[in-house]
C-alpha cells in the first residue's frame, strides 16, 4: 500500500470467499441472500480502510461506514438489471490506479478507483457476463448469413486530415475480434462492425457498443466503455457532401444516468450521444 493509494482512496482486492464468510457470520441472513455469492471484494486503502465494494452473483453491493466511530453504516445495492453502461480504465505509466464506472438507472454513476494490483479486465469480463447477456444484449438480434455487415477493407491507417477531423475508417472485424478475445469480449460475442481513428476504436458487437479510448503518450492507459444496446434511444446518419465536407457521420442517442439531482428529483445526464465521423468512402 503506497501513499498514492491512501491519498487517492484507492481500493485493493481482498479474498472474496473469506470476506463472504465474515459477512455471513456478522449478518446471518440479513445482508446476503442464501443463494448469493461474493465474486469480487475490495477494501478501501484510504482513511481507516472501513469501506467495501462487493460484486456478487446478483448485484454491486457497497458498504459505506460513516462518522468518526463508523457505527453508522450505509449499504447501497445496484442490481445488474439496472445497469445501462459501464467503463473500465486500465493503469497508465504515471497514473498507476485503474477505475471502474457503472451507470445505473435510478441510482446514477457509481465509481471506484483500484490500486495497480487489481486486474480490471477480469472484472470487466465478469460484469459483461452478468449484465449484457440475454435480454441485456438484445434477444432479437440475428446475424445475417454470409458475413453480416462486411469484414471491413480498411488497413487501419489514419491520414493526417482524418486525425484532425477525428474521422474513423472501417477495419477488419475478424482481426480485431481475435485481439479482444478473451481479455475483453465474451466467448460467444461477435464483432459485426469495427472502426478505428488513430489509436482509438469503436466496435459494434452482437452484445454492445464498445468504445476503446487509448490515452497518454505511451498508450498504456486504456478506457473500455460498454453501452448496452437497449440503452440506445435513437440514431441518425449523415452522408458525405461535396469536397469541403467529405466525411459521413453516425450519431447514437442514449440516456445514461450520471448523478442524482435531488433538488429536481430526477437524474441529470452527462452522456447523451456518441458521434462517429467516417472518412470518405466508408
Amino acid at each position: 500500500m503506497g501513499i498514492i493509494d491512501i491519498v487517492g482512496n484507492n481500493f485493493a482486492q481482498i479474498d472474496a470467499v473469506e470476506y463472504e464468510k465474515k459477512v455471513r457470520e456478522k449478518y446471518p441472513e440479513a445482508l446476503l441472500q442464501q443463494d448469493e455469492r461474493i465474486v469480487f471484494a475490495f477494501k478501501s486503502l484510504g482513511g481507516s480502510g472501513r469501506d467495501h465494494y462487493m460484486l456478487t452473483t446478483k448485484r454491486l453491493l457497497i458498504k459505506d461506514k460513516m462518522g468518526v466511530t463508523g457505527k453508522q453504516i450505509g449499504y447501497k445495492t445496484v442490481p445488474y438489471t439496472s445497469v445501462r453502461a459501464f467503463s473500465f480504465e486500465t493503469c497508465g505509466s504515471f497514473d498507476t490506479d485503474s477505475e471502474m464506472k457503472v451507470y445505473a438507472r435510478g441510482i446514477g454513476t457509481v465509481s471506484i478507483d483500484f490500486n495497480k494490483n487489481v486486474d480490471v479486465l477480469a472484472i470487466q469480463r465478469f460484469l459483461s457476463s452478468v449484465v449484457i447477456q440475454g435480454k441485456g444484449a438484445g434477444e432479437e438480434y440475428v446475424s445475417e448469413a454470409g458475413g453480416g455487415y462486411g469484414n471491413g477493407s480498411g488497413d487501419g491507417n489514419t491520414g493526417i486530415f482524418d486525425l484532425l477531423g477525428s474521422n474513423y475508417t472501417q477495419i477488419d472485424k475478424h482481426e480485431l475480434e481475435s485481439r479482444l478475445k478473451p481479455s475483453v469480449l465474451l466467448p460467444e460475442e461477435k464483432v459485426e462492425l469495427a472502426f478505428k481513428c488513430g489509436r482509438d476504436s469503436v466496435v459494434f458487437t452482437s452484445m454492445r457498443v464498445l468504445k476503446i479510448d487509448v490515452q497518454g503518450m505511451t498508450g498504456k492507459k486504456i478506457e473500455y466503455l460498454t453501452i448496452l444496446w437497449p440503452s440506445i434511444r435513437g440514431f441518425s446518419i449523415e452522408t458525405a457532401g461535396n469536397i469541403l465536407d467529405r466525411d459521413s457521420e453516425l450519431t447514437l442517442y442514449f440516456n445514461l444516468p450520471a448523478k442524482e439531482c435531488h433538488a429536481e428529483g430526477f437524474p441529470q445526464n452527462e452522456r447523451t450521444r456518441m458521434q462517429i465521423d467516417f472518412r470518405d468512402g466508408q
